[in-house]
């Protein structure tokens, strides 16, 4: 890789030719924008990390059908917002072979080929990035193995389909993926963080100023600590609530932390317009309901503030009291 940050095209068409390193690369690049896409669609940190575990592994086996490799981000929205509409469905327990045949039915209805399925074998030979996607398979255990290879690169991808194959109940099928996709995952960030980029450091920039904003904020609650971070007209909305500017979104949010609800990053996400703040809050024993445990904070950002932030609370209902602390 090269000293400075490659373009979308560029890593693009490196994945395509089966560099791993490219497509991780690109993949980490897309996160933080993935990731708050499926915030806002699935509403939950879980489910959203799932979501992008589960891009990370259709992107390793379908990148070779990257046609446009300057659309590498636009592809990959497609694929996390596909694998987001899977998993509402199937929330409302529609079968997943049904979800399949739906989808296989729109397809066809707007002209496009029904593309023929190859054997797990030959699937995985067909994967630009095969020497990478053996390697990585190496690492899981045989059952995992089995069962990620089932899913993602043979014609049995239905749970109860790979439940059938590996005669297991479908609730194991369910857990060994999610072990596997995870080891996938982080398997494909650590081939990312073994090139050095720009990115990197400006998430790590980003993290360090949020950590200094709640620092400073828990020890003084004061305006004056919104100014380097936010616009003057910057517009905030959660499940129930809107706020307009500065003042009155500091307000806010000062009041809480007045009363002793504080606040914790777990991780921040961070794009060149755009960053995610992923927060666990603490009440005071006075006031225990005054914020849920968790938030998700997308920020969009313009000359480096936030001009809108769209707040997300797993499972928030319109009848909860939702307060926001930084």
């Amino acid at each position: 890789m090269r000293c400075c940050d490659p373009t979308d095209a560029e890593l693009g068409a490196l994945a395509r030719a089966g560099d791993g390193q490219a497509l991780a690369v690109l993949l980490e690049r897309w996160r933080p924008s993935l990731y708050a896409t499926a915030i806002g669609l699935l509403g939950s940190r879980a489910d959203a990390l799932d979501a992008l575990q589960d891009t990370y592994l259709a992107a390793l086996a379908h990148v070779g059908e990257l046609r446009e490799p300057a659309a590498a981000g636009a592809w990959l929205r497609a694929v996390l917002r596909s694998t987001c509409l899977m998993r509402i469905r199937q929330r409302r327990e529609v079968p997943y072979e049904r979800v399949e045949q739906v989808e296989r039915v729109g397809r066809l209805g707007r002209g496009e080929p029904a593309d023929p399925v190859p054997g797990p074998e030959e699937a995985l030979d067909r994967t630009m990035t095969r020497e990478w996607v053996w390697h990585a398979l190496g690492g899981l255990s045989e059952e995992e193995r089995v069962t990620v290879v089932l899913r993602h690169f043979s014609r049995c991808t239905g749970y109860d389909a790979i439940a059938r194959v590996t005669q297991v109940p479908v609730g194991t099928v369910r857990s060994r993926l999610n072990r596997a996709r995870s080891r996938l995952a982080e398997a494909l960030r650590a081939s990312a963080e073994g090139a050095p980029t720009d990115h990197a450091r400006m998430e790590a920039v980003r993290h360090r100023q949020w950590h200094e904003f709640y620092t400073a904020l828990h020890e003084r609650p004061v305006p004056r600590t919104y100014r380097d971070l936010f616009a003057a007209d910057v517009e905030v909305r959660d499940a129930v609530g809107r706020w307009s500017g500065i003042e009155r979104w500091s307000a806010h949010e000062r009041e809480a932390i007045a009363r002793g609800v504080r606040a914790r990053i777990v991780g921040v996400l961070a794009a060149r317009d755009l960053t995610v703040v992923e927060v666990d809050f603490t009440n005071p024993a006075s006031a225990p309901g005054h914020c849920p445990a968790q938030a998700t904070f997308v920020h969009t950002l313009v000359d480096g503030r936030s001009t809108t932030l769209r707040i997300h609370y797993p499972q928030a209902r319109s009848s909860d009291r939702i307060l926001k602390v930084r």
